[in-house]
């Protein structure tokens, strides 16, 4: 466990924060190269990046908020004190299509070609994000006997519960990390590609994405052991949320066909 990356003095660099920030500027630097495919000029990406950015801090933490009420309700959760901690995935994914649709009137672009490669982005930048997760005891899994069980705790800045130091635990993060890794690779490999040459439809990278990521959350979530705040039993709100993007996307490739007309 190495929740602090850095320690000098009162200045302490955390290992989580790192790793989103890597995650965020892998996705974007990707984006980046890919501007002209996108239809963007220097200027209009830029703000495109600024957009995105801020709905995906936005919509994670207003979610997070949602599912922790009986958190700030008792005191235990502080909405000001504790802004730097606890974010949604599903709620920055939210954030960010909903900031695209408000960017796409203003910096007119495909919205469909841009979800396609924010699609392949997103993942690989997920997979870095995770590590933070490990690091920090965050987000961790249920005790185990599997031989690849990771004992989290052991340093006063881990977010593991006490109780569960020391003890043989399923590593969801790394679970997760590694699914979105080899998501981002199908994506990328098999049908960006294709996409680009118009043998698919625009929107199929984004509609797969939420598929093969919607499935693989609402397997690894039955892992999790950790407090996810307010649910509605028998699944927790990403099941339900991964339920429902693979529901909504896989509605819209049968419907619009994958194949380009």
């Amino acid at each position: 466990m190495h929740p602090v990356l850095i320690s000098l003095g009162v200045l302490h660099l955390p290992t989580y924060g790192v790793a989103v920030a890597a995650g965020y500027l892998t996705a974007i630097f990707w984006l980046k190269a890919q501007a002209k495919w996108m239809g963007f000029d220097e200027d209009r990406f830029w703000r495109f990046i600024y957009c995105i950015f801020f709905g995906a801090i936005a919509g994670g933490k207003l979610l997070y908020w949602a599912v922790s009420y009986r958190e700030i309700l008792d005191g235990r959760l502080h909405i000001i004190g504790d802004i730097r901690y606890g974010f949604v995935f599903f709620g920055g994914v939210l954030g960010v299509l909903a900031m695209g649709w408000v960017a796409r009137a203003w910096l007119d672009f495909d919205y469909l070609n841009v979800a396609d490669h924010c699609a392949v982005a997103l993942p690989f930048g997920h997979a870095i994000g995770r590590l933070g997760c490990l690091a920090a005891g965050c987000c961790y899994g249920r005790p185990t006997n599997l031989p690849w069980g990771i004992a989290m705790g052991g340093n006063l800045a881990s977010v593991t519960p006490r109780e569960l130091w020391g003890i043989p635990l399923h590593p969801t993060q790394l679970y997760e990390s590694a699914a979105d890794a080899a998501i981002g690779f199908i994506l990328l490999a098999t049908l960006l590609p294709r996409v680009r040459r118009k043998e698919l439809a625009p929107g199929t990278v984004f509609f797969s994405y939420l598929v093969l990521y919607g499935a693989a959350r609402f397997i690894i979530e039955f892992f999790r052991f950790d407090d996810r705040g307010a649910s509605l039993p028998p699944f927790s709100v990403s099941q339900w949320m991964s339920l429902a993007g693979i529901a909504v996307a896989g509605a819209l490739l049968a419907s619009r066909g994958a194949r380009a007309r």
